[in-house]
């Protein structure tokens, strides 16, 4: 990027089924991991790269003439697509790309979401455990409160810690005075073969939720090899071992909570951005594969969930901030839609969005563009 030579060049990554409207097995996971790092380094250097998806013997000559004005474009048909946001209910929803429907797409929220829950909405056998990663985390507890006050009466609660994790104990004796049977493993998911081993100890496994992950944030050409793979390791690779784990298993729910800055891009979280784009890729597969799956890439939530260690950088984006009732129903409603990656948002703030007079290409949908005319 130093180099003078290529100032006022823009670099166009090529991927082939990474997201938009891709059928079944045909989802290319991992370069779904691509388009989150290059959304970021499209947002920390404008107009320096773009990306452009294709079919199989897609002609990339059709998405050149969108690129100066809109830096991810599928094609598909001949026929070249943009990506934009639109409205689902309380849910921000990604249609057209990544979220495997060829167009935009409407759905009623009403009876989606509700502040308990229940067995019925999520599909869960509520006799059944639900498993979750990250479980003893502020956002973990959240939503293991939410889950057993919703009738889930069987939980797994898994982190690196386990019982030793801090407040792990107490939230232990909260959902035990609800009512539910709760254990909680130590267990590093970010290492080969943990998940496995995981997953083939727990009986009657009905849904999991992976909610664990961690950040090493830097500007995309600070991320070595090394910084990619532990931010990888933690929130994709688990993913990914828990996908192979659960394969047949049957479970009626596998949601993965991923991050808006994989769809949106998040300056100085590249790594971050390209895992949690990973796990957005994979539910679309797994959907199309006929395995249930959701992606629900959280905004940014309130300082008081307890996610001071996950801060999602996508406020200066003009996404407002999630508490926690409205984010429990956003869980809801998410679990309850047909579409495999939601953005779960409290909202999108038209005035924060614009930087520089330019609203982001993705947001457009969402917020009135003021055309300029030149002065006299």
């Amino acid at each position: 990027m130093g180099d003078g030579r290529f100032a006022g060049s823009c670099l166009v990554l090529v991927t082939r089924g990474a997201v938009g409207p891709v059928v079944g097995s045909g989802v290319d996971v991992g370069g779904g991991a691509v388009w989150g790092l290059v959304r970021s380094a499209v947002l920390e250097h404008p107009g320096r790269f773009a990306l452009v998806d294709v079919e199989c013997g897609g002609d990339v000559g059709v998405a050149l003439p969108l690129l100066g004005d809109e830096p991810q474009v599928v094609v598909r048909g001949g026929v070249a697509r943009v990506a934009r946001l639109a409205r689902l209910g309380d849910v921000e929803l990604l249609s057209g790309l990544g979220s495997g429907s060829s167009e935009s797409e409407s759905e009623s929220g009403s009876g989606l979401g509700s502040e308990s829950g229940s067995g019925s909405v999520w599909g869960w056998d509520p006799a059944g455990v639900v498993l979750v990663t990250g479980g003893t985390g502020g956002l973990g507890g959240v939503l293991a409160r939410h889950l057993v006050r919703g009738g889930q009466r069987r939980l797994v609660l898994v982190s690196r810690r386990g019982g030793d994790a801090p407040g792990a104990g107490a939230l232990v004796e909260e959902l035990v005075g609800l009512g539910a049977e709760v254990s909680v493993v130590a267990c590093d998911v970010s290492c080969p073969g943990a998940v496995g081993e995981l997953v083939a100890g727990v009986a009657d496994l009905t849904a999991v939720v992976h909610a664990a992950g961690v950040l090493d944030d830097g500007v995309v050409e600070s991320l070595t090899a090394d910084r990619l793979a532990s931010v990888f390791a933690a929130k994709a690779g688990a993913a990914w071992e828990l996908h192979r784990a659960t394969v047949d298993r049957g479970v009626a729910g596998f949601v993965l909570f991923s991050s808006a800055a994989g769809v949106l891009g998040g300056a100085g979280q590249g790594n971050y951005a390209a895992a949690n784009a990973f796990l957005d890729a994979l539910a679309v597969y797994r959907r199309g594969v006929g395995l249930p799956a959701v992606s629900l890439a959280w905004g940014a939530w309130d300082a008081d969930v307890g996610m001071s260690g996950d801060p999602v950088r996508d406020v200066s984006l003009g996404v407002r901030r999630i508490g926690v009732e409205r984010g429990l129903a956003l869980f809801d409603a998410a679990v309850g839609s047909r579409h495999p990656l939601v953005i779960a948002t409290a909202g999108v703030d038209g005035a924060g969005v614009v930087s520089g007079g330019v609203v982001p290409s993705m947001l457009r949908g969402l917020v009135p563009v003021t055309r300029r005319t030149a002065s006299a």
